[in-house]
């Protein structure tokens, strides 16, 4: 299921957005909840209360907060989706692309073009979707994409998968971190994927989700602060740094 929002100030615009999106879901058979805005203000703010979304279409002028500025914001918290800007000025195309923006519609060409961008986007989704690490016993299965994991932890003799799901549930009084009865070295091993990485002999972190690094604390996404051993603190900073240069 994707999470899509729409935001843009001209109410007739978002609805015709909204339209093109409902219809191009449905060729593709893709199942979606599509959320609207008419403020780039209000939608970052239920990003930063903890919703998520996998697609964005945004606005780049609008009032109070524009969409340059809202897509800094959102790729600060969700760096894996999608953005696609929507807009009748071409004089910001070369800003979006420095943005890494998925894709540029301008609005007279809204109808030619928003639906063959969308479908590149739900491709582009559904192949990030596919990696995953499976929780497989005699009575689970379970599959955790790679996207969702900000860290894995030692819980006694279980590695405990905290998720970006976690800390949403928390506050609800659930707890939606998975544990496998293994260990770290052997759930690493099976992630294979240059994303993970060792920091400390307690702690595998998702790269995806490292903000940064202070003294020797990992800082991730959701303000956690994971320690690092000193001795693989100069290869951490080496990996992150090739992380974002690759895919960010």
């Amino acid at each position: 299921m994707l999470q899509i929002a729409i935001c843009d100030d001209e109410t007739l615009l978002l609805d015709e957005i909204k339209e093109i999106t409902e219809g191009c879901m449905r060729q593709q058979q893709t199942f979606s909840i599509l959320s609207t805005y008419t403020s780039g203000k209000d939608l970052f703010y239920d990003i930063q209360d903890g919703k998520r979304f996998d697609l964005l279409l945004l606005d780049i002028e609008m009032p109070g907060l524009s969409g340059m500025e809202l897509a800094k914001r959102v790729h600060a918290l969700l760096p894996d989706a999608l953005m696609i800007f929507v807009t009748a000025h071409y004089k910001y195309a070369v800003d979006a692309y420095e943005l890494h923006i998925f894709r540029y519609i301008p609005k007279n060409q809204l109808k030619e073009r928003l639906h063959h961008a969308l479908k590149d986007a739900v491709s582009l989704l559904e192949i990030q979707n596919t990696d995953s690490y499976i929780i497989s016993s005699q009575n689970r299965l379970e599959r955790i994409p790679y996207k969702e994991i900000l860290y894995i932890g030692k819980d006694g003799k279980n590695a405990l998968f905290h998720t970006t799901a976690s800390g949403r549930q928390e506050e609800i009084g659930t707890d939606q971190n998975r544990r496998v009865r293994k260990t770290l070295a052997e759930v690493f091993n099976e992630l294979r994927s240059e994303e993970f990485y060792f920091i400390e002999r307690g702690y595998i972190v998702n790269l995806r989700h490292v903000t940064g690094i202070s003294h020797t604390d990992c800082i991730l996404t959701d303000q956690t602060r994971l320690p690092v051993s000193q001795s693989r603190l100069p290869e951490l900073k080496k990996r992150l740094n090739k992380y974002w240069q690759d895919k960010i």
